[in-house]
């Protein structure tokens, strides 16, 4: 672990701050207490995660803890049990400073591997419900409108419930290195989803857009029409939508 920050990393964590407090926000029904979690990558191997516990609605520069990719991703590699995960965890030369959340791994897979810039998990209720619902699928495969395509690519990575922490990490990096997991958002079954972006505020609209499907999703039933593949391709390579996802900060697979 390592604690000095730049100017640039001190004005990027102010806004991701800011991105989690307005994710946090009672009655958006992304969060609750001290759900999910937020990192901020840097072109190095370092990244910066929030502390466990830390309440998004609440969140603060100072409640960012800097850890080390690579290390992170060995430990990945490595670890077989949850105490093991702890020692990754765990400053050693510090044992009393602030642990990371224990979903830093799935942050310094998705950074590492897929190169994201900044990375939010939250745990949506309408999401939740409609994995609840056996309806994952079509979440994380049809797309609804063109908006929908434009924010999220042209499909979602679902992923199967895993233990929070080490397990799920495992999970992440298998599926990356197999080639499976290049979306900017991740769906997990019971738990929650991810969505990573070139900017906090961009994370926070691809959450956005994908609350929004899932409430569609939701009233429209089991009948809800999606988008023609054809037509998904189409909206996906037209270049002023390339342009108007360059201009949002988006890193749409």
């Amino acid at each position: 672990m390592v604690s000095h920050t730049t100017a640039a990393d001190d004005q990027e964590l102010a806004l991701a701050a800011e991105t989690a407090r307005a994710a946090g926000a009672p009655g958006g029904d992304l969060v609750v207490a001290a759900e999910g979690n937020i990192s901020v990558q840097t072109p190095d191997d370092r990244f910066h995660v929030t502390a466990s516990g830390t309440r998004l609605s609440h969140l603060r520069p100072s409640d960012f803890v800097e850890v080390s990719r690579n290390r992170l991703v060995a430990g990945i590699e490595q670890c077989s049990t949850d105490a093991d995960w702890k020692e990754v965890l765990v400053d050693r030369a510090n044992p009393a400073a602030a642990r990371p959340s224990v979903e830093a791994g799935l942050h310094a897979v998705l950074g590492a591997e897929l190169g994201a810039g900044v990375i939010l998990h939250t745990h949506p209720t309408p999401v939740l419900a409609l994995m609840a619902a056996g309806r994952g699928e079509e979440l994380a495969r049809q797309r609804m409108i063109p908006d929908h395509v434009v924010m999220c690519g042209t499909r979602s990575v679902l992923l199967d419930y895993h233990d929070p922490g080490l397990e799920l990490a495992k999970q992440a990096l298998n599926l990356v290195r197999a080639g499976t997991g290049c979306s900017n958002v991740w769906l997990l079954e019971g738990h929650g989803m991810v969505a990573h972006a070139l900017t906090a505020h961009a994370a926070l609209d691809v959450t956005l857009m994908v609350v929004k499907m899932a409430r569609l999703l939701l009233a429209a039933g089991r009948d809800a029409v999606a988008l023609p593949s054809s037509e998904v391709r189409r909206i996906a390579t037209r270049e002023d939508e390339s342009y108007r996802r360059a201009l949002l900060r988006l890193d749409a697979g």
